[in-house]
């Protein structure tokens, strides 16, 4: 009896241990699906991000989802930080496309999703953040795309 009293108490320690190094760094995250899975470089997309109550170092990352009939190996886009109509920054994106051992099957279609290297961003309190996203490819529109977003960690 006394090593499942043991047993327990470790398992306990041991769960405890996981729920404090699981830290959620996640502060926002949107993906915004494309209609007809076409994306028009005409056709900017929008990302707002919420406003923090201080101000925060983060780290944004971008994310493309391709069908599996997606012909690149890559996306080339651009984004935009804006306050208001006014552009803060612009950052070059290249998302480089990866054939996973996974695919996912989102609404019937293989689907693969692939992500640029973070970009830090100080964002001050209170202030709101747009983010504006265009595709640099040469093809356009870009078919089988079927969604990108962003993703912003503390």
């Amino acid at each position: 009896m006394k090593r499942v009293h043991t047993l327990y108490f470790y398992v306990g320690i041991f769960s405890l241990f996981l729920l404090t190094a699981c830290q959620d760094n996640l502060y926002f995250t949107l993906y915004q699906d494309l209609p007809q899975r076409q994306w028009d470089s005409n056709d900017s997309l929008y990302f707002n991000i919420p406003p923090a109550e201080q101000d925060l170092d983060v780290v944004v990352t971008f994310a493309v989802r391709t069908t599996s009939s997606f012909r690149y190996q890559d996306v080339v886009a651009r984004a935009e930080l804006m306050d208001g109509d006014s552009i803060i920054s612009s950052i070059p994106l290249n998302i480089s496309l990866y054939n996973h051992d996974e695919e996912v099957s989102y609404q019937g279609l293989l689907m693969s999703e692939n992500y640029s290297k973070p970009q830090s961003l100080r964002m001050h309190a209170h202030h709101k953040y747009t983010l504006r996203i265009i595709h640099l490819m040469r093809l356009n529109p870009l078919d089988e795309v079927v969604s990108v977003g962003i993703i912003v960690e503390r």
